[in-house]
């Protein structure tokens, strides 16, 4: 019995450490929510940006 119970708490863990390692890959690879992007030459807003509008051209 008390390997069952073991054996289950190995894997509850497991779980919430594969999801908290998920969120932070999302976290550190999915970018900014609030920023501007380089849509057909044109700089779109996504979210609300707190900087201005890049002056750069973009996609040259």
């Amino acid at each position: 019995m008390r390997k069952i119970v073991r054996v289950i708490r190995v894997i509850i863990v497991s779980i919430f450490l594969l999801a908290g390692f998920l969120v932070l890959a999302r976290l550190l690879v999915g970018g900014g929510e609030d920023t501007w992007i380089c849509v057909d030459g044109e700089w779109v807003k996504h979210g609300v940006p707190y900087a201005p509008m890049p002056e750069k051209g973009c996609g040259i």
